[in-house]
Parts: structure tokens; sequence; C-alpha cells
């Protein structure tokens, strides 16, 4: 299970998805888990489109609160990919 802190990690990552059209992700945040490496490749790169994404659009309109959530969720995805064994597929998509 991802270890959310905050209920609005999860919320700020499906806003993001349902901009996106990305009904992967909405699927694999919605289980709570990330199962292979195709679906921790999908979740990485995600993240990132959604950080560039944030730069067009903002979360409830509030840049401030906005990033919180981004650096929130980032440490979240971090410590979950190197706990659950899918480090390199983190990695893969954060040195780009």
């Amino acid at each position: 299970m991802i270890p959310w802190r905050l209920s609005e990690e999860k919320e700020i990552i499906l806003f993001y998805a349902d901009l996106l059209n990305d009904d992967e992700t909405k699927r694999i945040i919605n289980k709570d888990e990330i199962s292979n490496k195709s679906e921790a490749l999908h979740i990485a790169e995600f993240f990132w489109k959604m950080v560039e994404k944030s730069n067009e659009h903002q979360y409830q309109e509030d840049p401030a609160q906005c990033e919180y959530l981004l650096e929130k969720v980032i440490n979240t995805l971090m410590a979950y990919f190197r706990n659950a064994g899918f480090e390199d597929e983190w990695e893969a998509f954060a040195d780009i």
C-alpha cells in the first residue's frame, strides 16, 4: 500500500491524471499499490508529466499549496519505490 501522509497527495495525482486523460495512473493510484515494473515506470513517468502540467494549471488555483503537495508526493513516491524494489524504475525518469 502506498503510504500517503496526506489525503491530498492522492487527490492531486488523480486531479492531474484527469487533466492528462491518464486512466492507467488512476487505476494504479486507486488500488494504492504498484504491482510490477511496467506500472512503476508508468507512475514514475506520470509524476514528471504531472509536475510539468502543474506549471500550466495549478491544483486548487494555489501555487504554494500545489508546490507543497508535489513535494509531499515526490517524497512519498520515492520512499515507496525504494521500499517496493522499484528504485531503478524511479531513477529511469528522475534523471531525465
